[in-house]
């Protein structure tokens, strides 16, 4: 018995949940037109005291009524939704002066042969008695407009929240875009790399292909989240730069040097590869160590990346015939995640080149300032 017994309070639980937020969302819906018309009958009563005339007002409201909730309610969900939100601007302002002009002398012609004939004796006007007509006018094309004005707010607002959740949408589809075309793009690098170790130092292959197993892992199960520690990010660029040491004879030749303490941070993922991997295929892989510096300071509200690499200016990457991506992908998610939020500088000097950026820490809503210097002349 307790079984059958908790079985039907649990379902007659569910269904009175579920009436209750029907009741709920009803009383939403309809609420507030309830109010609305309840303003509008006060109104009128208000006149009809004024007026001294309060004996046939609920008779009278039971004939005015209906036709002021027809005006209201066909320009409110028929003419803007159909014709003004569609931008069919002069058959909306055609139908919304004939609509007018019918629900007018409708309320006209109410007024006329029954209103003033029975609850008003006495009053013997003609059917198109001006002052009367402008006064319906007056009343009725008040309540459309304030009506309408309401509803085209709820339309804006509703179109606004729309616009804004197409963007976010937008931006997050382009930031996963943009983080996934970096991924191939150091894989192709690298695996170009190894090709060319292959023949020369099978040794230093080996090395390679772990190293490269170490940095796949992290792209693929640590590097698909918005942020990840600052800590996984600087290991990510040590074993980048370990694979990228192999192909240079001095180790000394890449200086990576990280101040400060990365535990507790956060950074979008794969950020800062692109600067260091541009130093290393734009530079020169010969000449006095250090060739290529990359250094990383952490303070307590800024990250600062300093990258800088002797030009190899007799030798040019297919990267650069066929389009590539590094820059240009790395300022547009910077643009995307640090809008207005970032400094970026870039010194393109004949001999050298030189990039400092600097971004917040655990927020991103710090002021600060995007800054490219032309290249110098010499």
């Amino acid at each position: 018995m307790t079984r059958v017994g908790n079985y039907f309070f649990n379902n007659f639980r569910r269904e009175f949940q579920s009436m209750q937020n029907k009741l709920i969302d009803i009383i939403k819906r309809v609420g507030p037109h309830l109010l609305f018309w309840a303003g509008v009958v006060s109104v009128y009563y208000r006149n009809a005291q004024i007026r001294e005339w309060t004996e046939h007002f609920w008779e009278y409201m039971g004939w005015v009524l209906p036709v002021d909730i027809a005006a209201v309610y066909f320009a409110a969900y028929l003419l803007i939704p159909f014709f003004l939100l569609r931008k069919r601007y002069t058959t909306f302002l055609i139908l919304f002066l004939i609509s007018n002009a019918f629900f007018v002398l409708l309320e006209n012609g109410i007024y006329h042969f029954v209103v003033n004939p029975y609850m008003e004796k006495g009053y013997d006007l003609p059917f198109f008695y001006l002052p009367r007509i402008w006064s319906i006018i007056l009343g009725m094309d008040v309540y459309v407009f304030l009506f309408c004005g309401i509803q085209l707010y709820r339309y804006w607002v509703r179109d606004q929240k729309k616009q804004s959740e197409l963007i976010q949408q937008s931006l997050s589809s382009e930031l996963a875009l943009l983080r996934s075309q970096i991924n191939p793009h150091f894989l192709f690098n690298t695996l170009n790399n190894i090709d060319l170790l292959v023949f020369k130092d099978q040794q230093k292959a080996s090395d390679s292909i772990v190293k490269l197993s170490e940095i796949m892992r992290y792209m693929l199960y640590e590097a698909n989240t918005e942020s990840v520690p600052l800590y996984k990010e600087v290991q990510y660029l040590e074993s980048m730069v370990d694979l990228i040491r192999l192909r240079v004879k001095d180790p000394n030749f890449i200086q990576f040097e990280v101040n400060g303490n990365p535990q507790g941070k956060m950074i979008p993922p794969m950020l800062l590869v692109p600067f260091v991997e541009n130093a290393y295929k734009h530079g020169k892989k010969t000449g006095k160590a250090p060739g290529i510096s990359i250094k990383l300071d952490i303070g307590k509200q800024y990250y600062q990346l300093y990258v800088f690499n002797r030009k190899d200016t007799g030798h040019v990457e297919a990267k650069d015939l066929t389009g590539g991506i590094g820059l240009n992908n790395v300022k547009r998610r910077l643009d995307l995640l640090y809008p207005d939020q970032y400094e970026l500088v870039i010194n393109d000097e004949l001999q050298s080149f030189e990039v400092s950026l600097r971004l917040p820490i655990g927020q991103r809503m710090s002021e600060a300032k995007t800054v490219a210097l032309p290249p110098k002349t010499t």
